[in-house]
């Protein structure tokens, strides 16, 4: 759990919140080929995953859950689907 340590400042509803977008983009990232084929890989862009999760829900005051999946997708550069649309990290979230 990447965000556990942020319980204290974020609340557990944040935190879960979190989480729930951190596992869903990482689903959504695995199923769309992202190159994984590495330990170093897997944890780098996990760790780029959470940060931009964190950066979303804490800076960027985002609290829903979509929200927070789709701009951590938009953020790591790659064309992903993003509910039944393609998504680019042009489109600026």
């Amino acid at each position: 759990m990447p965000f556990q340590n942020y319980a204290v400042h974020c609340g557990p509803e944040q935190v879960a919140t979190m989480q729930a977008a951190f596992d869903a983009t990482w689903e959504e990232l695995r199923a769309a080929g992202l190159d994984l084929s590495t330990e170093d890989k897997a944890t780098l862009m996990k760790q780029k995953l959470a940060h931009r999760i964190l950066v979303s829900a804490t800076a960027g005051g985002v609290q829903d859950f979509e929200t927070l999946k789709e701009q951590a997708l938009r953020s790591l550069g790659g064309d992903f689907r993003v509910g039944g649309r393609q998504t680019r990290a042009s489109e600026a979230a």
